[in-house]
């Protein structure tokens, strides 16, 4: 269930709407969610995460007007057909790997030694 996967970090310098886009975005690239499956109404999702329910009807808005998500407030919000959402989850994963290798720069290694990790680990994945 989708309540399950939405955590969040109140001492986060990510906005809290922000980050329940992401953990939506990232319960649809797990295919923890599938099209046309209703979200949480605002008020649940709201009353769960402990936040005002104008938060969650902000990251329903983002999503809404990002074409991942349908319906409206008093209806119902539900997930689209997630075909389109591959440069979503392409976007998700660039954005983590950015924050690994700036994570890998703080600890000192080298863009060189990082890509040499890199092809090293695919040469022992063939």
């Amino acid at each position: 269930m989708l309540l399950a996967e939405i955590n969040i970090e109140f001492a986060s310098p990510i906005p809290v709407y922000e980050q329940i886009k992401k953990k939506i975005k990232h319960a649809i690239a797990r295919e923890s969610l599938s099209a046309n499956e209703p979200l949480p109404s605002i008020r649940e999702l709201a009353s769960f995460l402990k936040v005002n329910p104008n938060t969650v009807a902000r990251a329903y808005r983002d999503l809404f007007q990002e074409n991942i998500i349908d319906g409206r407030a008093g209806k119902g919000y539900w997930l689209k057909e997630t075909g389109h959402l591959e440069h979503e989850k392409e976007s998700m994963l660039k954005e983590d790997f950015l924050r690994f290798l700036e994570r890998a720069i703080e600890l000192g290694f080298s863009r060189e030694r990082l890509k040499a990790m890199v092809i090293d680990f695919f040469k022992e994945e063939i």
